[in-house]
Parts: structure tokens; C-alpha cells; sequence
């Protein structure tokens, strides 16, 4: 073997080593997490104590960019000493496997202890019945929803259609870091549907009206869904604490997305209005948040001036109270 085809096997072994699928799959565990941590920030009392992961994933992106560039330098490299990638491959004996191909950014290559499994997919097919190819999932995520909101408007009208297989497109494309967040938008938009079909802002005593109306839809298109996932959202919606045994294991985070968005699907359909007016609501709870936020702000800032006007005063009091104590003694020394 001559230098050049030793060096360019060395050149093939260091690319081979470069720890691009590790990388991948840590990057893609953190999206993973950092999922599951909006869903709990959401649910929790101390939001502060919620880590973020949002700059690990950043960094590990980082990462796995700098070992694509590396890859791409060696196999330039290759080429500077006359070396063609293709023919790299199978020129050694000892070589058995082409390069591996470089993995798209937040997706796994290589061995399979470095494949994730996929439990938001996974869930999603439990609950809806349906499977996917990888093909027809991979063509799905072309067409994704890119956010929360759009992720649960095509959500409301596959339910509203009666439409499961959509559904679980719509679901099992959009992915954790989307799909989490049906479970936050969908409470306010559910209390607002709520009053409307009661007359006021729904109470304990409105409990069993609203299940009347919400619970029939999730538990009629999906069979498999927990009750207990839908029941628990109805509660808090009614401002009741959800009824909870010791020893049943908390909600799964995607039963508590599915369910939200069939519970907003089935309280539109009980105050009779079409799925394509969830956009009117989307935008009316929006505008309601927004001048909320805005009366909030305009609170604490009455708040602050309040407090800086009674630190004046104290200052000035506490001036004046000096002057007085003092004044005797600089009358005796003489001023």
C-alpha cells in the first residue's frame, strides 16, 4: 500500500469516528426534554425551579454543525490527494461500509444504540389506532404545523370531521415540541367556550354540564384515549380539583395534548358553531390576554410610584428627625 492510500485510510477511520451520531441523539434527547419541561412549566406552582434547556440544545447544534464541517474538510482533503469519496469506500480490504452519510440537523445516524425511540409517535399511535410508513410520517413532516396554534386548528377540524387517520398525521408529524403545546393554549380557549355554552364563567356547580357536552367526542373517536385525561381538564376548567387516586400514575403529557384539542373540538360543536371559527376565538382570547397583561403592567407600575413616593416621605421624615435630635448638641458645641 502506498503513503497516500494509508493516508487516506487514516483520513477515512478519523471520519468515521467523529462522534456526530452521539452528538445528534443528545440534541435531539434535549428537544425531547425540553418538551416535556414546557408541559411541566406549564402545570407548575414554581415555574422558576424549571430548568431550561433551550442553550444545552443550542450548543450541542453547535457541536454537531462544527463535525459536519469537519467531515466535509476530510473529505476534501481526500480529494486534494486524488482519492475520490466513492471509491474511499471499498478500496481497503478492511473496509467494509461506505461513509456514512451525513445526519440532518436534530436526527440520529449510525449504530442503532444511538437511534432515539420515538414516544410522542409511539403514544400517538396507541391512542388513534393508526400507523404510518416512514415514508408517508417523512412526507407529513414537510407539511407540519409550526406552531401550537395551527397544530391545534387542524386538530379541531379532523375531530370535527370525524377524521382519526388525519388526526394522527396532523399529531405524529407535528412532533413533542408542537404537540406539548396544545395543552397550554387550549385551557383558556376552553373556559371560554365553557361560558358561552353556560351563560357565565363556568363553576363547580356547571361540572356536569360541561362533561355532558365535552367528554362524548374524545371518548367516541378515541377509544384507547384515558378518560381520566379529559376528565381532569374539564375539572380545572370548572375550577375544581380533578379527582386523583394515590396509586394511578400522573396523565401522560401526549394523552393531556390529544385530549385538549378533541375537548376544544367538542365544546365548539356543543355550542353549535363550525370548526373554522376556532381562528375568531384563537384571536378574541389573544386580544382578552393581551389587555389583561396590559392592566397588569399598568398596576405594578402604580405599584412602584406608590412605594417610591412613601420611601420619599420616610427619607424626608427621617432627615427631619435627625435635624431635630442633632440640633441641641450643635447648639452646645457652639453651632
Amino acid at each position: 500500500m502506498s503513503l497516500v492510500q494509508d493516508l487516506a485510510d487514516q483520513l477515512r477511520v478519523a471520519r468515521e469516528e467523529l462522534p456526530l451520531p452521539q452528538v445528534s441523539a443528545a440534541a435531539e434527547r434535549l428537544r425531547s426534554a425540553t418538551g416535556l419541561l414546557a408541559w411541566v412549566l406549564h402545570h407548575s406552582a414554581t415555574p422558576v425551579s424549571v430548568p431550561d434547556l433551550s442553550r444545552a440544545v443550542e450548543r450541542l447544534d453547535h457541536a454537531a454543525a462544527a463535525l459536519r464541517v469537519a467531515q466535509d474538510r476530510l473529505d476534501e482533503y481526500a480529494l486534494a490527494l486524488g482519492m475520490p469519496i466513492d471509491a474511499q469506500a471499498h478500496h481497503h480490504e478492511g473496509w467494509q461500509s461506505a461513509v456514512p452519510a451525513q445526519a440532518p440537523r436534530g436526527e440520529a445516524s449510525g449504530s442503532a444504540d444511538c437511534r432515539l425511540a420515538d414516544w410522542w409517535g409511539e403514544r400517538v399511535t396507541a391512542l388513534t389506532g393508526e400507523e404510518f410508513s416512514a415514508s408517508t410520517l417523512l412526507g407529513d413532516r414537510a407539511d407540519a404545523a409550526q406552531s401550537s396554534a395551527e397544530l391545534l386548528r387542524r386538530c379541531v377540524q379532523a375531530a370535527h370531521d370525524g377524521d382519526r387517520r388525519r388526526l394522527h398525521r396532523h399529531l405524529a408529524a407535528a412532533g413533542p415540541a408542537v404537540g406539548l403545546g396544545l395543552a397550554a393554549i387550549a385551557p383558556p380557549l376552553l373556559r371560554r367556550l365553557a361560558a358561552d355554552l353556560v351563560g357565565y364563567p363556568p363553576r363547580l356547580e356547571d361540572l356536569a354540564r360541561v362533561r355532558r357536552a365535552a367528554l362524548p367526542l374524545p371518548a367516541e373517536l378515541l377509544p384507547a384515549l384515558p378518560a381520566e385525561a379529559a376528565a381532569e381538564i374539564v375539572a380545572r376548567v370548572c375550577h375544581t380539583t380533578p379527582q386523583r387516586t394515590a396509586d394511578r400514575a400522573p396523565t401522560h403529557p401526549v394523552d393531556a395534548a390529544t385530549a385538549a384539542a378533541l375537548l376544544v373540538a367538542a365544546l365548539l360543536r356543543a355550542n353549535g358553531r363550525p370548526a373554522d371559527e376556532l381562528n375568531q376565538i384563537i384571536e378574541a382570547e389573544r386580544a382578552a390576554a393581551g389587555a389583561a397583561q396590559q392592566r397588569a403592567a399598568e398596576r405594578a407600575e402604580a405599584h412602584r410610584a406608590a412605594l417610591r413616593i412613601t420611601d420619599s416621605g420616610r427619607r424626608r421624615s427621617a432627615v427631619d428627625e435627625l435635624g431635630r435630635v442633632t440640633q441641641p448638641t450643635r447648639r452646645r458645641s457652639g453651632g
